[in-house]
């Protein structure tokens, strides 16, 4: 059970995607938000708003918005480096093939390219293979959800795996704040308070702080985007990190070494010899 929610854990790291860095960094960044010795104002949102702060933020939200990636397929490479409350952990490459509302499918390699895990994730179920023991596990999508102690639905982590944001209600902004490079935008949804911060000339996705509504919780979340690069329309983030934490806490760094949307005739195999045996 401990491998198994230690590896979902990464599972939801690789599709999460913040660092230790980010933690200190979410800390200027809400000082930076709610300060009053800057020049520029902190504007609060509310429902007799000024018709110009709204349009402000209305062109805000539409340039983050036309960041957003749409797609069919999805195909990627990247290195992972992870680290728990144990110390740093080996790290691995993970192969990612996705189709959208249908299928995850992840190829896990240790060091010298050897087979760790396969995993294949649909709407309602999650398959994980280990090649080492020559055993796999089926479960429904709420066990990941369950061990990782987030509420990720299908839909959340296929968005963050390509990096769209989630848990952000543009209905329910609380706040914002323009300044020259940067904009920070706050939201009070059911679930998380999401501080964001976007470029202020082109609407890039740099970072994310998740915290909980539920006061008597420690669960945040901390997502950084860096290392853009455009390829077939899209502006891709290929460097990220996340710091995942409440009772435990996960740090990971990915590095996207390749990546590519629309591919056509991607398969997702995941086959299970007979002699590996099934746990529960």
């Amino acid at each position: 059970m401990r491998r198994i929610g230690i590896f979902a854990l990464i599972i939801i790291a690789i599709v999460v995607l913040g660092s230790c860095r980010a933690t200190r960094s979410s800390r200027k960044i809400q000082q930076v938000i709610t300060t009053k010795k800057d020049t520029t104002a902190v504007v609060i949102v509310h429902h007799d708003q000024k018709p110009d702060s709204l349009y402000q933020l209305h062109q805000v939200l539409q340039s983050m918005y036309a960041h957003h990636i749409d797609y069919t397929t999805f195909t990627a490479r990247v290195k992972v480096d992870y680290s728990n409350n144990q110390g740093h952990q080996p790290g691995f490459n993970a192969n990612i093939r996705m189709r959208k509302d249908s299928v995850i499918w992840i190829d896990i390699t240790g060091p010298l390219g050897l087979n760790v895990f396969q995993v294949l994730i649909t709407p309602d179920s999650l398959r994980i293979k280990d090649e080492l023991k020559s055993t796999y596990q089926v479960r429904s999508l709420a066990y990941l959800q369950e061990v990782a102690q987030i509420p990720l639905d299908f839909k959340t982590l296929q968005d963050l795996l390509v990096g769209n944001l989630i848990f952000f209600d543009s209905t329910r902004i609380t706040a914002y704040r323009p300044s020259p490079s940067s904009t920070f935008l706050l939201s009070a949804g059911d679930l998380f308070k999401n501080l964001v911060t976007i470029s202020s000339t082109d609407g890039r996705l740099f970072h994310s702080k998740l915290d909980d509504i539920n006061t008597t919780r420690s669960r945040t979340a901390d997502l950084t985007f860096d290392d853009y690069v455009g390829k077939s329309g899209v502006l891709f983030s290929t460097s990220r990190s996340i710091l995942i934490s409440e009772k435990t806490q996960v740090d990971v760094e990915l590095n996207f070494k390749t990546f590519d949307f629309n591919v056509p005739n991607l398969t997702y195999p995941f086959y299970i010899p007979k002699k590996y045996k099934r746990i529960k």
